[in-house]
């Protein structure tokens, strides 16, 4: 196995790895909503946190959970014009697309990047609840997602590429 085919993979393993263990965070999700409806409706007692935590799960969660499905190919394609080519069309289709999105998530990096070092910064502390928890470690989930799906895009572009130039770095 070629160096770059090794590096193609550690990459796959990274957002496996990733995917499944973020879904670990429903079941933290679950938890802690069922700790809250016990909390509010059996003792009348709510918490001021349960909602705020939930949301913050939630969003790394479907930030991870991106990760996976990228690597999986599990996103949302028009497929009515990809399926009229061949396997070779459809590599050349996915490195146009591939550039793009690579284009387009490393501006997104960028900014989220700002936006998190803005929060660092700042201490920035929540005020949507009295418990107002510090969410500048949840905004570092933004950049680090964002980076990892970019990673994962660049695997898929230059997997395209060897594709589209019927390219075999294993023989």
């Amino acid at each position: 196995m070629s160096g770059i085919s090794r590096l193609l993979n550690y990459q796959d393993e990274i957002s496996e790895f990733i995917g499944k263990a973020s879904s670990w965070m429903c079941l933290a999700m679950i938890g802690v909503l069922l700790y809250e409806i016990a909390a509010r409706y059996l003792f009348l007692s709510p918490t001021s946190w349960a909602h705020e935590s939930t949301t913050m799960l939630y969003g790394t969660f479907c930030m991870f959970a991106g990760i996976y499905t990228h690597k999986h190919h599990g996103h949302v394609r028009s497929e009515v014009v990809y399926h009229l080519f061949d396997k070779r069309g459809r590599a050349i289709l996915d490195v146009i697309t591939g550039c793009v999105v690579l284009i387009m998530f490393g501006v997104f990096f960028v900014a989220a990047c700002e936006f998190a070092y803005d929060s660092w910064q700042s201490g920035e502390l929540s005020s949507k609840s009295t418990w107002a928890p510090p969410i500048y470690p949840f905004k570092t989930m933004l950049p680090i997602g964002v980076g990892l799906i970019w990673l994962q895009g660049l695997v898929h572009l230059i997997r395209d590429i060897q594709v589209a130039l019927n390219y075999r770095p294993d023989k």
